[in-house]
């Protein structure tokens, strides 16, 4: 196997990957809460995981990469509200939306695509445990998880939990919590009209931390090799996981995390409310599936990357170039030495932490 090093999040270092079984990686990484189209930092992050395990394959190992699909979530509510349809119904347009893009980004479709709503009994025994252990209690029809039972709370955001309380000084006090930083893992409903499920606590909604948490468990055990997302996921729904995981099992949650950078807009986060949201479909009526990737892997998964109209057409002059030199050029007419040297750079580039920009050029 090919040595690779990675930039842990854990760790806050590079370190040589060495999964738990030297031939076969497993990763997890957080996809869509399918309740609108998907958006460009969704590309990224998708076509980030897409090179990641195409070159891990390459590279000689065999991976189990799985991909979630958040299937029920408030924001799924409301549209399901907005449209006078079924949640379920929502989460079913949007998912195949989300398909639509993926395929003509030419993404490799995952080795599993779990969806929350399919593992509802694992959430209920993944609860119950915890409130055994101490590590989770009830309110009425919610369950909140216990922070201060998990000592090691805050160690991927690098802050302990008296500083991540001083951050959380914007939050609305409940006084259904016993700490401000206890996070939901069963919502129970506010009225009987209101969309749930039935469950041990009454009818509600599991919390989206918890989600995450039971089907990885469900898939990969207790420990995963690679758990990855964008950084916006670095607390508090990563943090979270690793709390309840690890309250669980008593094992590590994932030995190595991996964050892409966000995409900004004109040197602005991207949402709504600021009117620079793009979504994937909109991107592709003006420049190729090729181009919206090259763009993406000119710049290193972990930086930043910033969308502007401009760049988007120097992605498509630049995948033009690329792809003019390819066909005037041939294997038996380039010397052997230079294909060989080629070969290395890529894989010396790619095996430093996926650095796409240097495979690139």
């Amino acid at each position: 196997m090919k040595k690779i090093t990675v930039f842990n999040n854990l760790t806050k270092q590079k370190e040589i990957l060495e999964p738990l079984d030297p031939t076969t990686i497993n990763i997890y990484t957080c996809g869509p809460t399918v309740y609108d189209d998907s958006h460009i930092g969704h590309a990224r992050s998708a076509l980030t995981w897409d090179v990641i395990t195409r070159f891990l394959r390459y590279a000689g190992y065999k991976v189990h990469w799985a991909r979630n699909i958040t299937d029920i979530d408030d924001k799924i509510l409301k549209k399901s509200i907005e449209l006078g349809i079924n949640p379920s119904k929502v989460a079913r347009i949007y998912t195949y939306s989300f398909y639509e893009d993926m395929i003509r980004l030419g993404i490799d479709w995952p080795d599993y695509e779990p969806q929350a709503t399919q593992y509802l009994p694992q959430m209920y025994s993944f609860i119950e445990s915890l409130i055994k252990n101490k590590h989770a209690y009830t309110v009425d029809n919610d369950v909140y998880f216990s922070v201060s039972s998990f000592k090691e709370y805050g160690k991927l955001k690098g802050q302990n939990i008296q500083e991540l309380e001083k951050g959380f000084g914007r939050i609305e006090p409940n006084e259904k919590k016993k700490n401000k930083l206890d996070f939901a893992l069963w919502k129970g409903v506010k009225s009987n009209n209101e969309y749930g499920f039935d469950s041990p606590w009454g009818k509600g909604r599991p919390g989206w931390h918890l989600e995450c948490s039971t089907m990885n468990y469900s898939l990969f055990g207790p420990t995963l090799d690679i758990h990855g997302g964008g950084d916006d996921l670095i607390f508090p729904h990563h943090e979270n996981e690793i709390a309840q995981s690890e309250s669980l099992t008593g094992k590590p949650f994932a030995k190595y995390w991996l964050h892409n950078g966000m995409i900004l807009v004109n040197e602005e986060k991207m949402a709504k409310s600021l009117g620079n949201f793009i979504t994937i479909k909109e991107v592709l009526k003006s420049t190729t599936p090729n181009a919206l990737r090259f763009f993406v892997l000119n710049t290193h998964y972990r930086m930043p990357l910033n969308y502007t109209s401009e760049a988007l057409v120097a992605a498509q002059n630049g995948i033009n170039r690329l792809q003019e030199a390819l066909s005037d050029l041939s294997d038996n007419n380039l010397p052997e030495s230079s294909t060989g040297n080629f070969a290395k750079e890529f894989t010396d580039a790619m095996c430093n932490d996926f650095n796409t920009p240097i495979a690139l050029s």
